[in-house]
């Protein structure tokens, strides 16, 4: 009578077990689930690891340096170019322009870039200026249009090929062209570029757009002629 005492116990303990939920469910395996330490909240998640349904916190976007072609995917982005940081500190689409009407210019609506440039000498000497050109380059521009309104005026755009035009860097205290030598460790601020990207029409030019629109970094003369370096614009909205 011992043996059958025995199992029904067990038999007992088994049902105990099941219904306190000491069986096995089905679900996601442990292995699987993330472990992070004790008292690691949501916003801690977003914050230090990139993960959660959170989106990034203002003002923690930095300057990226990319010396090849290709989209910038945070603000303030820079190319190093013989032995000078150019940085984009902001790339905006007025409907006018106002800002560089002061040069000789009457003020007209229409559609143009304005982007806002800081350059740094990072090198050992001195660097000069007036030995880069900066160009604009996407497929929305007809550079073949300009010649008809600004005539020889180069500031705002003028013919390099079918989709690329060259504007002049300027003061924005003076409005007149920025280019000059640079010490060891110097830094020119306020100074931009403008460019009318509609040249024929006060209307917006809607074959441009930011992500389609690079900025080119040339050195035309001296040591390094020829290289070249670009940024996207699709990061910075107008």
């Amino acid at each position: 009578m011992a043996v059958p005492a025995a199992t029904a116990l067990m038999l007992a303990c088994a049902l105990l077990l099941a219904s306190c939920g000491g069986g096995t469910e089905q679900g996601q395996p442990a292995g699987d689930a993330a472990k992070y330490p004790p008292g690691t909240s949501e916003e801690m998640l977003v914050k230090t690891t990139g993960s959660g349904a959170g989106s990034p916190l203002d003002g923690e976007k930095e300057a990226v340096e990319n010396t090849a072609v290709g989209t910038v995917g945070s603000l303030r982005a820079a190319v190093e170019l013989a032995g000078v940081r150019f940085t984009v500190v902001e790339a905006r689409r007025p409907d006018s322009n106002a800002v560089v009407a002061g040069a000789g210019q009457p003020e007209v609506q229409g559609d143009y870039l304005e982007i806002e440039l800081l350059a740094e000498n990072v090198s050992d000497g001195i660097v000069d200026l007036s030995e880069f050109s900066f160009r604009l380059w996407s497929p929305g521009i007809d550079a073949r249009s300009y010649q008809e309104y600004y005539g020889s005026d180069p500031r705002f755009g003028e013919y390099v090929s079918n989709n690329m035009v060259s504007v002049v860097l300027l003061d924005y205290a003076t409005l007149q062209p920025a280019s000059r030598k640079l010490k060891a460790g110097e830094i020119l601020e306020g100074v931009f570029l403008f460019c009318d990207l509609n040249p024929t029409s006060v209307a917006r030019n809607r074959e441009v757009g930011k992500d389609s629109t690079n900025l080119v970094v040339r050195k035309q003369r001296g040591d390094d002629a020829g290289d070249e370096a670009e940024i996207n614009l699709a990061a910075y909205p107008d």
